[in-house]
């Protein structure tokens, strides 16, 4: 069942997010303004971040890949709708204000059946439920009955009992490259042998030696043990070889807040339950907790729970001050995202584009406010739900540019001053052209190389606005193309997104369907497969109202 949010509480969600916007700050309760702070949860909005329904300001935070010391995650990461994150907050602040997010994939690696849908030996559930958990997102794939045996795939979520076992419930479903071949699962150790080095991890059978490295430093593994194992190599009848296995220790600082979302387990049956796990962290409910949505007889293992509280040293559990069980809430479901449209394409009732890098879909069922008109570089405010591999919007709002607002541009760089370390862009609409870019020792360049920025260079930009005076402050800045030319001299349009469907006629990236046509189609080079991020140039073919792919080549972030 999809429930679909009204538009009043959409409008309220809206002046939710710009008063906060306005006021720098975000939802929820800090550490009492000292101490330490974390959050685990799931992506589930942009404007800044929303983890777990919870809005945490991201400006100016590291984003990361939870890794290890030589891990072979890339270095280049970017946070994206469904993904599960691990983030260090500001234990000063009263608001959820991101220091540091590293993405925690609970597997990376290749299917190796689609009934049931198993990947690196671990067993994944889709989730279409809004109720039950946050619905799957797919990326690089329409739904799941594109996926493939031998496809290989990013898996976030977090293991369920569904009654035949421990299973993913997965949040995100990424398709990959197959050029890779290492493999992360996370799990729970069972079955161990010291003596064969060997244990279990769901279905998958990991082998240990003394080239294996395991972290922290000096730990002893044992049964029950939460840990990340990485293989350097392909799973192979549901066997690997482990080079990094980390202990997930779900201890923090004493008095630390912490703010953790995810599915229960540990109950057992016991009603109420007192002391659920979510993410291995053991949850204690008192008398003191307050409910926010649901009550203490509605906490049982699979649902889908979010808690704060405090952490206890001496016990070495979550204290929780406030509760909200998914199932009763009534905006479960319910995405949020604030920014700017980018990849704007419109075919006959169905509108594509892009917020936040998120995929977004309007057709004649969206609500959209008077006076507010969607394309290119407009500032959009949408809240929606997720149906396969984009937000379907619900409705759609065009808010006033608030400070704090992130906001994504493709364009062409002018009046570049090297010294002042400030540049404009023209030719974007009214919210930026002419307006003043500045960037700093902490904005992020990717793809320049030896060049540095220079004017008549087109760039795709991610930058916070700092109110009037002050202009925008880029956090990253990646090189594009300069966009190729229409056959037919019309407009030409772009889009960014995971390849996939690639025959020797047509692609598919993100939403869009293009056409390969021979004259018109630069030849696809050979590290475009399926799998890879890429930007794509394409325009519409006249005679024959298809989208034509001029040019399709891999891309960096986003």
């Amino acid at each position: 069942m999809t429930r679909k949010p009204t538009l009043r509480r959409w409008l309220g969600a809206l002046a939710g997010a710009l008063a906060l916007l306005a006021g720098c700050g975000g939802g929820g309760v800090g550490s009492g303004g000292t101490g330490s702070a974390m959050a685990l949860g799931t992506v589930d909005g942009f404007g800044s971040i929303f983890i777990g329904g919870e809005r945490c300001d991201a400006v100016g935070a590291r984003i990361e890949y939870d890794t290890v010391p030589g891990g072979p995650e890339p270095a280049q990461a970017d946070i994206k709708l469904g993904q599960r994150v691990e983030a260090d907050l500001d234990g000063a602040s009263a608001a959820c204000k991101i220091l540091v997010a590293r993405i925690a994939p609970e597997v990376v690696g290749v299917v190796g059946s689609t009934s049931p849908l198993t990947v690196a030996g671990a067993r994944v559930i889709v989730n279409t439920d809004p109720a039950t958990g946050p619905v799957t997102v797919f990326d690089g794939y329409d739904s799941a009955a594109d996926i493939a045996v031998g496809d290989r795939v990013e898996v976030h979520g977090k293991a369920v009992d569904d009654g035949s076992g421990a299973a993913i419930r997965a949040t995100r479903i990424e398709r990959k490259p197959a050029t890779d071949t290492w493999v992360r699962v996370a799990g729970v150790i069972a079955g161990l042998d010291t003596t064969a080095k060997t244990f279990t991890l769901g279905a998958l059978t990991v082998g240990y030696d003394a080239s294996t490295t395991i972290l922290p430093a000096g730990t002893t593994l044992a049964n029950g043990q939460t840990v990340a194992m990485w293989s350097l190599s392909a799973v192979s009848g549901n066997q690997a070889t482990a080079r990094f296995i980390r202990v997930l220790r779900r201890n923090f600082p004493n008095e630390a807040a912490v703010r953790v979302q995810g599915p229960v387990s540990g109950c057992n049956g016991a009603n109420p339950c007192t002391e659920p796990v979510i993410d291995g962290v053991a949850v204690l409910i008192t008398a003191q907790t307050r409910f926010t949505w649901g009550r203490a007889s509605d906490v049982a293992d699979g649902r889908s729970m979010h808690v704060r509280g405090t952490f206890d040293a001496a016990s070495g559990k979550l204290v929780a001050t406030a509760v909200a069980v998914r199932r009763f809430d009534p905006d479960a479901g319910l995405v949020t995202l604030l920014g700017t449209v980018t990849d704007y394409s419109s075919a006959g009732s169905e509108t594509n584009f892009r917020v936040r890098g998120v995929p977004v879909t309007i057709d004649g069922n969206t609500n959209i406010a008077g006076g507010c008109t969607v394309d290119d570089g407009k500032l959009v405010a949408v809240a929606g739900h997720i149906v396969g591999s984009s937000v379907l919007a619900t409705g759609v709002g065009c808010p006033a540019l608030a400070v704090g607002t992130v906001v994504d541009v493709y364009a062409q760089v002018t009046d570049l001053d090297a010294t002042a370390r400030t540049f404009r862009f023209g030719n974007v609409g009214p919210l930026l052209s002419l307006v003043t870019i500045h960037y700093s020792d902490l904005t992020a360049f990717h793809g320049f190389s030896t060049t540095p920025l220079a004017n008549g260079q087109y760039v795709a930009l991610r930058a916070v606005y700092r109110g009037l005076g002050d202009g925008f402050l880029a956090t990253r800045v990646i090189l594009d193309d300069t966009p190729p030319a229409s056959p037919t001299g019309g407009p030409v349009l772009r889009s960014i997104g995971i390849a996939h469907g690639i025959t020797a006629t047509s692609l598919k990236v993100g939403l869009v369907q293009m056409a390969i046509v021979l004259g018109a189609t630069e030849p696809l080079g050979s590290d475009v497969v399926n799998g890879t991020v890429v930007r794509a140039w394409f325009y519409r073919d006249v005679p024959n109202a298809r989208w034509v792919a001029l040019r399709v080549r891999p891309a960096p972030l986003f």
